[in-house]
């Protein structure tokens, strides 16, 4: 008997979710808010939340509500659906973004960061197996509001820094970016190609796409992190060897991206190096003249409502049949 009314709580449950899915996914997009919370840098909780914790908890306790047999008979059609599409969406998410849900965050060590030490931009020709040290300066600008995440890649650290405030020197990140002094050695740079291209983490363009898939842009932030976070500095570092703060750790955050992998798909990969060893390790996906914004996590309140009307359409037709043979058994009768 207990086990019939979780079953029955459940059928009428996925219906009030996708429903107020759809009404979250509205919203989002009446407030222009969407875009910026699916592929924000760090916020992976309050997504998961507002799209999945929030509007399944409050399905239940409506289902739990309202005694209503029509929705628990649609909801024998419409929940087999739901979980297929969102399976195959799911899926669909991670072989082609490379993610389940949303863009990872940032790692969380970059939230605990203090000090920049040094930023290095390099690049790998597709011919060669060798990263150098890049002699162009990229333009970095300030990121207190952002139109566009989706290409917000490289910039993804400098955003969580200027999220931290003034704490450090993380705020001087353009100026240590811009200091010719304040660059990983060779030897260094070596060490960083070395666990890199003996990760396997990177993926191999296809066929005819070599030329743009092994070819990489490159970008290391070399920064400290201490449990005291309350530093506030005027001037910058001159000295990468000579840090300004006391630190607990110190790590290189690696972000690289290639040419495309096939027709307008590109990759961004994502390192932590500590101690000359990587220690974790993401990567990503985005299209450019592509199906950028085709996630399943974005079109999902729209698949789960169309398949409602489906089922809708499906739960007609048999009531229809049973109605109909029904009437018939009848005549014979």
């Amino acid at each position: 008997m207990r086990k019939l009314k979780i079953l029955k709580t459940a059928f009428k449950a996925t219906i009030f979710y996708s429903l107020i899915r759809l009404l979250v996914l509205i919203i989002f997009r009446i407030a222009d808010l969407y875009d910026f919370l699916h592929f924000h840098y760090s916020n992976d909780l309050a997504w998961i939340f507002l799209t999945i914790i929030f509007p399944l908890s409050t399905a239940i306790l409506i289902a739990l509500k309202v005694k209503s047999k029509f929705l628990t008979d649609l909801g024998k059609f419409f929940l087999p659906l739901l979980i297929i599409v969102t399976i195959t969406g799911y899926g669909f998410n991670k072989s082609y973004w490379g993610h389940i849900i949303k863009r990872p965050s940032v790692f969380s060590e970059l939230k605990d960061a203090t000090e920049i030490l040094s930023i290095t931009e390099a690049n790998k020709d597709f011919n060669s197996s060798k990263f150098e040290i890049s002699k162009d300066t990229i333009k970095y600008y300030d990121h207190d509001y952002f139109l566009d995440l989706y290409y917000k890649n490289f910039e993804r650290p400098f955003m969580q820094f200027g999220a931290l405030g003034q704490r450090g020197n993380l705020y001087q990140y353009k100026d240590i970016a811009e200091n010719s002094n304040l660059k990983l050695l060779k030897e260094e740079l070596k060490v960083v190609e070395t666990l890199i291209l003996n990760s396997g983490f990177l993926v191999k363009p296809d066929e005819s796409y070599e030329e743009y898939g092994n070819q990489l842009n490159i970008q290391i932030i070399e920064f400290t992190t201490s449990g005291e976070q309350g530093y506030l500095i005027s001037k910058s570092i001159e000295d990468r060897k000579k840090p300004l703060f006391d630190y607990d750790s110190k790590y290189l955050f690696v972000t690289i991206n290639s040419g495309q992998l096939e027709n307008d798909h590109y990759p961004i990969y994502e390192f932590l190096i500590e101690d000359n060893e990587i220690v974790k390790k993401q990567k990503y996906f985005y299209d450019l003249a592509g199906i950028e914004g085709a996630e399943y996590s974005l079109l999902a309140p729209i698949a789960e409502t169309t398949i409602l009307i489906l089922s809708l359409i499906l739960f007609g037709i048999y009531k229809l049949i049973i109605k109909l043979r029904k009437n018939w058994l009848q005549h014979r009768i």
